[in-house]
């Protein structure tokens, strides 16, 4: 151990001796040392405990011309750029994947249609297509023909029911509003907090509004259920107010139809509409395939109107 620090104290030594010398003789000739002649001495490497277990290959890493290059890392690639004009396409919907039953059903159910509130002061004509589109199938209307409707403006798509009925949705898929099957042709909806509203063929509101004013005149009961009358009504002629005719209550009468107190009637896409005095919404009776009339939509206490 000893033989071995005097080596290394002597390999130590030498080459400081030798370029102090170099250094001493340019200096009695009066020249300025070589640039390669003044350099720090060597400092021996220091190797860890580590380092004597290392692979063969950490002394190469750590070394200058004998050691190995290593490949700068890749680099990220570029995110991809947004289409022209920074929208992106519209969903498009494979009609190879639409259910065949489902998109027979939507044309067997598509066409031209009314959308009206129950007081039919607000209408919104409206086209259902039978070809599919994000979320359902596609639809036409104008907007500022319908702005009246508050639910529209978020329609965007619609799907029939396999009960008959027809949706109306959003972007997101969801349902804005569904019409139940009436009669033929015809639909209606009651939206909590909105009020009722229909949606009807004009094919179909024109046949049944073949409806003539001669057989409705005359006299008629109210009743919750057939056989037992609440309420003696007479559909008259005589003109009213707003191109309606007008009518009269018998007595004696239910007290629930005295306080609505109907003043006229008419005939509106094929139903029977009583209007009140007081301007509130209209009753409105579909005709029944017994001959009957029944109040629409089919929420709370049943109503019909049966000739006497």
């Amino acid at each position: 151990m000893r033989r071995l620090r005097l080596v290394c104290a002597v390999a130590l030594i030498v080459p400081v001796l030798a370029q102090a010398s170099a250094l001493a003789q340019a200096s009695a000739l009066g020249q300025a040392p070589a640039a390669d002649q003044v350099r720090a001495p060597a400092q021996p490497e220091r190797l860890t405990p580590f380092d004597r277990f290392a692979p063969p290959f950490r002394l190469a890493q750590a070394g200058g011309a004998g050691s190995t290059s290593q490949k700068p890392p890749a680099k990220p690639a570029a995110p991809a750029k947004p289409p022209a004009g920074g929208k992106s396409e519209p969903a498009k919907v494979d009609a190879a994947k639409v259910d065949p039953a489902l998109r027979a059903q939507a044309e067997q159910a598509a066409g031209a249609f009314v959308l009206s509130s129950a007081d039919d002061q607000r209408k919104c004509p409206l086209t259902l297509k039978p070809e599919p589109a994000a979320n359902g199938f596609a639809l036409a209307f104008d907007a500022g023909v319908c702005a009246g409707i508050g639910f529209m403006p978020q329609v965007v798509a619609w799907t029939p029911d396999s009960s008959g009925a027809i949706r109306l949705l959003n972007a997101q898929g969801r349902l804005v509003v569904e019409f139940g099957q009436a009669t033929a042709g015809n639909y209606e909806a009651l939206r909590e907090g909105d009020g009722v509203y229909f949606l009807a063929s004009p094919a179909a509101s024109e046949d049944a509004t073949a409806v003539r004013v001669e057989e409705m005149l005359g006299d008629w009961v109210l009743a919750r259920v057939a056989g037992t009358p609440i309420c003696h009504v007479v559909l008259l002629e005589e003109a009213a107010a707003n191109g309606a005719r007008k009518l009269q209550l018998g007595t004696p009468c239910d007290p629930a139809i005295t306080q609505f107190g109907p003043v006229s009637w008419s005939i509106e896409g094929g139903n029977v509409l009583l209007a009140s005095g007081s301007g509130g919404t209209p009753l409105r009776f579909a005709r029944q395939e017994d001959g009957g009339w029944a109040k629409v939509p089919e929420r709370g206490r049943p109503l019909l109107l049966l000739r006497q």
